[in-house]
């Protein structure tokens, strides 16, 4: 997924910049062969280069490896404020996106939104301490994708985890899998759902060593309850 990531990046802001595989290679000193496998993924770039690189592509490091860019002369941007914080703005009618002013000393958003409002904009990516978008990570993240400490989402992985498929701790979700786990399916230490499965379990049916059902339900464990 990184090499994925940033070979996507490192291609975007090469067409951007109007340079050539070869002429980018040229300005960071490697042949135009490592630059094209970057961008389809077979490599990634020495970490002593990514300085240069970024500066070459016109970025910050951490935006050439996050993909995050606060594009304040784009001519649709604007000043604004999201949860008490400043920052810029960009609404069209592909997308909406913020990435607030104040940032951690990696460069890292604390709040980043990035919503893609057509199908090409679905993979929009939200990294920040607060991520909101298509495809989201942060501490707490919101999004079709998202990972975090907190994470919602249709797919979500993180301590709590609520979300159509959800991975965590805590999950909550149709298909839920972690230490406490609320699902249609559930999996996990402790699980609730209309199939469970963990060391201590409650559904229709119970798979567990401690398994509880309701009567027509169906138990398997060590220890069956049926109310």
């Amino acid at each position: 997924m990184y090499k994925k990531m940033l070979g996507d990046t490192i291609y975007r802001l090469r067409k951007e910049k109007g340079l050539s595989q070869s002429e980018l290679g040229e300005l960071v000193g490697v042949s135009n062969k490592a630059v094209s496998k970057w961008e389809t993924y077979e490599a990634n770039p020495d970490i002593t280069l990514l300085p240069l690189l970024a500066q070459v592509l016109g970025v910050t490091t951490d935006e050439l490896l996050t993909d995050i860019k606060t594009q304040k002369n784009d001519p649709k941007a604007r000043e604004t404020t999201v949860f008490g914080l400043p920052g810029t703005v960009i609404e069209t009618p592909e997308k909406y996106e913020f990435v607030s002013d104040k940032k951690t000393k990696k460069e890292l958003p604390y709040v980043h939104i990035h919503i893609g409002k057509q199908i090409q904009t679905a993979n929009a990516k939200a990294r920040g301490i607060i991520a909101i978008g298509n495809n989201a990570i942060g501490i707490i993240s919101i999004g079709l994708i998202s990972v975090g400490l907190i994470s919602i989402g249709l797919i979500s992985t993180g301590l709590l985890a609520l979300g159509l498929l959800a991975e965590g701790i805590v999950a909550i979700g149709i298909f839920a899998f972690g230490g406490v786990t609320l699902g249609v399916i559930a999996i996990g230490v402790v699980s609730i759902g209309v199939i469970a499965i963990g060391y201590v379990s409650f559904g229709v049916i119970s798979v567990g060593h401690y398994a509880n059902t309701i009567t027509g339900g169906r138990a398997f464990g060590r220890h069956i309850f049926i109310r």
